[in-house]
């Protein structure tokens, strides 16, 4: 650490029990003594029960490094006897982020950055770095878990570079980072480490993906989260080259036009947020494909649009979404969705094209007959989409968690083309709600997921099916 200790951003990574935390008091103990009156830093945790341990651990360990030190509770300030100054703060959100509105800091530490569940109150802390005095470097040092919200701390930080090595991290402006991993082997005041092990182990309730996260600091084994050993790739997982069976018509002859009678889209749309939308295809016959026996009545994620912004080195920002979008351009890239799988935009119809409610909310009055919507936008370009039915979101998790838990069987299973990126990029770091764990949370990175809840549900109510074949008049010419 002291090899690195001109630099702007640290992250202390790994599984529980590495001894993360108390390095971080040791860190800010450490800064303060060589900055001394330079040093006007923070401490910031989510939690508040977790921030009072803190406030603990540095009782116990400032006064014997730097005595004459004053800690005021009521401000939670310590104002150290060489000049430095730490606030520990309780920040849940980024509306709290009013706290520290105008403060010049020098230093700030957090504890469990993962805690929050999107960078961005984060990167509205780091606007706050700045000092008058050319003889300190600030610093940003955090400590972090792959759980709860693993998932943005995996994509712009841990994916960069391997630990130890320094890198220019782009999500914080190109800075010099450095992330470290430690596990509670690596931890030597660590009385009762197999027991320790043992309860970890315990507490993830059978969940193999969580135990590895907290055991071992696993980033890549944190496929756990809301639908648990249910998501597996062995189970789910199929080439990109799956085709949509061609059947005949009810009276048996095939038609090509007719090949989207039993596809759907499932789509959902944002600017701030990722816009998207999945081509599914439920099994009529049953079927093997890529070693896996798909039952009748399986469903099938072909493939997927998927429009987010994107880092400087062209990975994809999965929860942050293209403010430059606009209804003829998603329109225009859904249908290059169609097309690479031989469709036209009404060769599905518009009953199974199930787009998030909030698509025919009404947005304003454009005469007698034309409410102003998005579903009414899209309608302009040639789609024609449906509103999501009303329908509990609990209920389409448990059923979306029950098909990907059936996979494989001669169950309807969920299967998941590598084609959806989006969905595998994502689906193992949604969580479930604290307050209700029957529901995701709804900051996850859902969108993709949404999408085929939409569809499941939809088609599991039955009110949204189309039946025989698609009049041909309606994939002329112009559908596009």
């Amino acid at each position: 650490m002291q090899a690195v200790d001109t630099l702007n951003t640290v992250l202390l990574s790994g599984g529980r029990g590495g001894g993360k935390s108390i390095l971080l008091i040791w860190l800010i103990i450490y800064f303060a003594v060589i900055n001394g009156k330079g040093h006007r830093g923070v401490l910031i945790r989510t939690d508040l029960a977790g921030l009072q341990k803190l406030e603990s651990l540095l009782y116990d360990h400032i006064p014997k490094v730097l005595p004459g030190s004053r800690y005021f509770k009521a401000k939670r300030q310590w104002q150290m006897s060489n000049g430095a100054i730490l606030n520990l703060i309780h920040q849940s959100d980024a509306s709290s982020f009013n706290k520290l509105q105008g403060e010049d800091l020098s230093h700030v530490y957090v504890d469990e950055l993962t805690q929050f569940p999107d960078p961005q109150t984060v990167l509205r802390i780091r606007s706050s770095m700045r000092t008058s005095d050319p003889s300190i470097k600030t610093k940003f040092i955090a400590t972090a878990n792959p759980f709860p919200h693993g998932w943005w701390c995996r994509d712009y930080i841990i994916s960069k570079s391997v630990p130890g090595r320094i890198f220019n991290c782009e999500l914080f402006g190109g800075v010099e980072t450095v992330w470290f991993k430690s596990t509670l082997r690596d931890n030597p005041y660590l009385a009762n480490p197999d027991q320790y092990e043992a309860d970890l182990k315990a507490s993830a309730f059978g969940d193999e993906s969580r135990a590895r996260a907290e055991i071992f600091g696993d980033w890549a084994g944190s496929a756990a989260g809301f639908f648990g050993t249910a998501l597996s790739e062995e189970k789910s997982l199929i080439s990109g080259d799956f085709v949509i069976p061609q059947l005949k018509d009810v009276d048996g002859v095939f038609r090509e036009e007719s090949r989207g009678r039993h596809c759907w889209i499932g789509g959902d749309w944002g600017t701030a947020s990722p816009a998207c939308a999945v081509l599914m295809y439920q099994v009529q016959e049953p079927m093997e494909f890529d070693g896996k026996y798909l039952a009748r009545g399986s469903w099938v994620c072909v493939d997927e649009e998927y429009v987010c912004s994107t880092q400087q080195d062209g990975a994809a920002e999965w929860n942050r979404g293209d403010r430059t979008l606009t209804a003829p351009k998603f329109v225009e890239r859904v249908t290059g969705l169609y097309r690479r799988h031989g469709f036209v935009l009404r060769s599905i119809h518009e009953k199974r094209v199930i787009m998030d409610s909030a698509v025919t909310a009404q947005l304003g009055f454009g005469g007698y007959s034309d409410p102003v919507t998005l579903s009414t936008e899209f309608k302009k370009y040639g789609w024609l989409v449906t509103g999501s039915p009303k329908s509990s979101r609990a209920v389409g998790w448990q059923l979306m968690k029950s098909l990907l838990f059936q996979a494989g069987t001669e169950q309807p299973g969920l299967y998941i083309s590598e084609r959806c990126q989006s969905l595998w990029a994502t689906l193992p770091y949604c969580i479930s709600d604290p307050k209700n764990p029957e529901d995701m949370e709804k900051d996850a990175p859902d969108h993709s997921a949404d999408a085929v809840r939409y569809v499941l549900t939809a088609s599991n109510q039955g009110r949204h099916l189309s039946h025989g074949r698609i009049p041909k008049q309606r994939i002329g010419v112009g559908s596009f």
